[in-house]
């Protein structure tokens, strides 16, 4: 059986992965901001369930999350699935100056993966949105202030690359980015027509399959096309770059 990390899995898609994945009888790490916040859900799951915490918006809680992480290594698989949208039209900062969305979203699965990339054995998910294709992404400008809506799909656009691009840096893991579909999360609008468990159940698929490095890109389990931009090498290595340099990342960070 394997063990599964998974981000923001306290409700919506994520913690309907990890019920998946309990149910199959694999280890899973359910991800809250806070012990309060994620102890009542690990509580009520059944099954080999480990509550790791750590705030996504702020990079020292990203690294002390890391160590946490660490602690139970090897792992199969780490999900990137937490994910915010800043409602309302003014951009909001981390608590390190960086616009919020793209902290969360895109930074701190990053520097996640660059800290874990010799405990993690298996595969690196990232979550993405058929809003990525809408994404303009700017590797000069990253962290800057947006209009949310906007920062929202430039995130998805760059968990996409980043997938492809840490596939390339890391090549013995298995590294692809998973599109849930709409589906009534707190992200999304009450009527969307998808199904948070069955997207849940696909992504829990994707952390376990045999064939995931069959393609970078997945929907309802199965290969989707990555947007055309997303796949330069060029632009997938200024955004590895551009992100190593915003999480301070250091040369013996690895590990």
């Amino acid at each position: 059986m394997a063990t599964v990390a998974v981000t923001g899995s306290t409700d919506g898609i994520g913690l309907a992965a990890a019920r998946t994945l309990l149910a199959g009888g694999h280890r899973v790490l359910v991800h809250a901001r806070s012990e309060e916040r994620g102890r009542p859900v690990v509580d009520a799951l059944d099954g080999d369930v480990v509550l790791v915490t750590g705030d996504l918006a702020a990079l020292d809680e990203v690294r002390a999350l890391a160590d946490r992480l660490r602690t139970h290594a090897p792992l199969d698989a780490l999900v990137h699935n937490a994910g915010v949208w800043v409602r309302g039209a003014v951009p909001r900062r981390s608590r390190d100056g960086l616009e919020t969305t793209f902290a969360v979203n895109v930074l701190a699965a990053h520097l996640l993966t660059a800290l874990l990339a010799e405990a993690v054995t298996g595969r690196l998910l990232w979550l993405g949105s058929g809003m990525a294709r809408s994404g303009r992404l700017d590797p000069a400008r990253l962290g800057a202030e947006e209009d949310p809506k906007k920062a929202y799909a430039q995130s998805k656009a760059a968990d996409v690359a980043l997938a492809a691009g840490w596939g390339r840096r890391l090549p013995h893991l298995a590294s692809a980015a998973v599109d849930p579909g709409w589906v009534p999360t707190k992200l999304a609008s009450a009527g969307a027509p998808g199904q948070v468990q069955r997207a849940g159940d696909d992504l829990a698929w994707c952390a376990t399959a045999a064939n995931l490095r069959a393609a970078p890109y997945w929907r309802a389990r199965r290969p989707t096309a990555v947007p055309a931009p997303l796949r330069d090498p060029g632009l997938q290595d200024a955004l590895l770059a551009g992100c190593d340099r915003l999480a301070g990342l250091r040369p013996g960070d690895r590990r």
